[in-house]
């Protein structure tokens, strides 16, 4: 999956939630059935606007990420073309 927007979509919803990168990763182990949750180094990638952003996740990372933050994963990321 792709974030949308560059991951600015995802840098406002952390900053309506309240939520840093590290506090985001730790609400990722909260809501992730396995506990492993995503690592304070993948949300940098995800919410980077430089070098070290990344355009594409795994479903799994996106979906993680949206539920702790709240939002439905349409509202952040989008199916990577085919």
């Amino acid at each position: 999956m792709h974030r949308l927007d560059n991951g600015q979509r995802i840098r406002d919803a952390m900053q309506v939630a309240g939520l840093s990168i590290e506090r985001l990763a730790e609400k990722t182990k909260e809501v992730d059935p396995a506990g492993y949750g995503i690592s304070q180094s993948a949300i940098g990638h995800m919410v980077s606007t430089g070098t070290s952003g990344r355009a594409s996740f795994t479903r799994r990372s996106c979906d993680l990420a949206a539920k702790a933050l709240g939002k439905p994963v349409e509202e952040l990321f989008m199916n990577a073309p085919v």
